[in-house]
């Protein structure tokens, strides 16, 4: 379950002392990241007599049209409305002849982008929305691939000055959060095509996995720990 003590639970695990801490976000517009800025900025710091300093950062490749530019509205005009400094990536058709591989050079630009941020602000940590079930299409993606232990013991929680403090939620819980709580968020139409291998992962083994074993995001959870634990082992010989 998803709620201001658990997320607090993970990120305290994640960074020492998170209220001398400044972060960055990274926002795209959809509900998980736009939770995420949500529990950032109700965080539940009465206790600590000040809240989590943090900005927001937004990348708008310009590859859905009008789609792309009302993402970064709804990021935009929460930063707007809560007083959040906002960083925009907007990219160029010049940038985009750079491109080779879609998923690599996006992931490329945008921690580029991101860790200028980082540098320029004095910013502590980037922090990312990544979710239980972006950790399971990595392990099948992994799996496909014939990983070792580090490949398959899932998406680093903190690693490199980013933290993930989402991952052992799962997307359902993450929408009934936004909805228990009133988030606005945007969809992303393309996710539901079968365009790369990780989507058809998302709308077509996913699905199957949780229809035969009802409680398979919570085994794999346990399982991912597991894996976890044998590759920190390694990791410390």
């Amino acid at each position: 379950m998803l709620d201001f003590n658990n997320f607090k639970e993970n990120l305290e695990v994640l960074g020492e002392d998170i209220f001398s801490k400044k972060f960055l976000l990274a926002v795209s517009g959809g509900a998980d990241s736009m939770v995420l800025s949500h529990l950032f900025r109700f965080f539940d710091s009465s206790q600590n007599d000040k809240d989590l300093e943090f900005q927001v950062a937004h990348v708008n490749y310009h590859f859905r049209g009008e789609d792309s530019n009302l993402d970064q509205k709804i990021v935009e005009d929460f930063c707007k409305k809560n007083d959040i400094k906002f960083h925009l990536k907007d990219v160029s058709e010049q940038e985009k002849t750079q491109m080779k591989s879609l998923q690599n050079w996006a992931r490329e630009l945008r921690y580029d982008f991101f860790f200028k941020i980082l540098e320029q602000e004095n910013l502590d940590y980037i922090v990312t929305a990544h979710h239980l079930n972006d950790e399971l299409e990595t392990f099948f993606i992994n799996l496909s691939r014939g990983s070792g232990i580090k490949g398959l013991s899932g998406i680093p929680k903190n690693e490199n000055r980013i933290l993930r403090p989402f991952l052992t939620f799962s997307k359902s819980q993450i929408y009934a959060f936004a909805e228990e709580n009133n988030i606005d968020f945007r969809e992303d139409k393309s996710n539901q095509k079968d365009d790369y291998l990780r989507n058809k992962i998302r709308n077509k083994i996913v699905p199957k996995m949780v229809e035969v074993f009802p409680n398979f995001l919570d085994q794999f959870s346990e399982s991912l720990g597991y894996l976890d634990t044998v590759n920190q082992f390694f990791q410390e010989e």
